[in-house]
């Protein structure tokens, strides 16, 4: 099957180049060309069904860097529902999610630790076509120490436990490894971060990955933790909340790890709605921290992706918080796109509107490159060169376990 999609303004390439009045040529769920409609010829439009958006917007679907399908960031106390939580329950709350997450424009989700490996399974469903949801990359079983904290992740001592886990991970078909080596909400009280594994254990995930080049991503808000990543060879950190001046140094100086910023946790009010009141009094006390030291690093120029931490269709917000926080608006939004596919390792083929590329586009009114916050109303998703969105409204397809749609 043969498309093109045409709009007032596409942003094209790992640049997102503008091109105004452009056109996408797909074939097959795969992108063939980018290029001004002017430039389209007649052996492109034969047989091709045509897309007009307008004087929309189109840019390359969001890729969501840091989600989790058992959690959702949006209930009451989300955190405690997966310490009791059922397979069922959670199974239920991800596929809420991942509709959401897919509606709101994003078309490529990384999943970074969940329980009963609802991850690799939901994935399979959503390529049988049986769930309607992003496109998953997947982690497994998160590792944290046995004195860790938090409430993903199953503890671990030693590194023959870390490296089993990493082999079982690896059998199952996983995207990246995840460990968690740090807090999350932090204790400004406490004066230190806590760091829970060995430069040994972490090693050890790192090489089980290497084997297979497969990249390591930690749970890491920053101190002697986030030393040990970087010198270990982490690929991502995952949050650095609480990354100090020589932690930004450590990662210019180490331009092969990137960071995977999660900064909504701590500068969004609206999330403190949904949390313990333990909780909510972390969040506001280390607010002005996080808006200082992830601004620095933003500023400093280290390689960055964004995610929600499982605040499921609010992906937007992370890129308007980017550029608050220091970053210009293409870099912001690169975050969600072509840099967030580096993170991914699904660049070229995800993030961005380029030839060869799968068809994951979105729409949007106005300019996402002068205003990042018209990302809050996405009018028209294509994932695969299959339409689930369009004129702000969802195509006729299926929410659930259901084939057909």
């Amino acid at each position: 099957m043969k498309q093109i999609v045409t709009a007032g303004r596409v942003l094209a390439g790992s640049e997102l180049e503008v091109i105004e009045n452009g056109a996408v040529v797909i074939e097959d769920g795969k992108i063939q060309k980018v290029l001004a409609a002017g430039q389209l010829t007649e052996a492109d439009r034969q047989d091709a069904q045509l897309v007009d958006l307008g004087q929309k917007t189109v840019l390359p679907g969001m890729i969501e860097c840091h989600n989790h399908l058992c959690i959702d960031a949006r209930k009451n106390e989300h955190l405690e529902i997966i310490g009791t939580a059922s397979e069922c329950k959670l199974t239920m709350l991800a596929l809420e999610g991942l509709y959401d997450d897919l509606q709101s424009g994003v078309t490529t989700a990384r999943c970074m630790g969940d329980k009963y490996d609802l991850d690799l399974k939901l994935k399979k469903e959503i390529q049988a076509g049986n769930v309607t949801g992003p496109d998953l990359l997947t982690a497994g079983v998160g590792m944290k120490g046995s004195n860790g904290s938090g409430y993903i992740g199953a503890p671990h001592s030693g590194v023959e436990e870390f490296r089993r886990t990493a082999r079982a991970n690896v059998a199952k078909g996983v995207n990246v490894l995840k460990i968690f080596t740090t807090p999350g909400l932090f204790s400004v009280e406490q004066g230190f971060v806590p760091s829970f594994l060995s430069a040994q254990e972490i090693r050890t995930v790192v090489e089980e990955g290497d084997r297979l080049h497969l990249p390591v991503a930690a749970h890491c808000i920053g101190g002697q933790a986030l030393k040990d990543c970087v010198e270990q060879g982490v690929k991502v950190i995952e949050h650095a909340y609480c990354a100090s001046a020589e932690d930004v140094a450590l990662l210019k100086a180490h331009p092969e790890c990137w960071v995977d910023l999660t900064t909504g946790i701590y500068l969004d009010p609206e999330r403190e709605a949904y949390l313990s009141a333990a909780n909510v009094a972390k969040a506001r006390a280390g607010r002005e921290i996080v808006r200082k030291c992830v601004g620095d690093l933003v500023k400093a120029g280290v390689h960055f992706s964004l995610g929600t931490d499982a605040n499921h269709g609010l992906l937007w917000k992370e890129v308007v918080y980017a550029a608050e926080l220091g970053a210009d608006n293409r870099t912001a939004l690169k975050g969600v796109t072509s840099n967030a596919a580096i993170v991914c390792g699904v660049a070229g083929r995800k993030g961005e509107l380029s030839a060869g590329a799968d068809a994951d586009l979105i729409a949007v009114q106005g300019d996402p490159l002068a205003d990042p916050s018209v990302l809050r109303d996405v009018e028209f998703v294509m994932k695969n060169g299959r339409i689930y969105k369009q004129d702000g409204a969802a195509a006729a397809c299926c929410h659930a376990f259901q084939k057909g749609c």
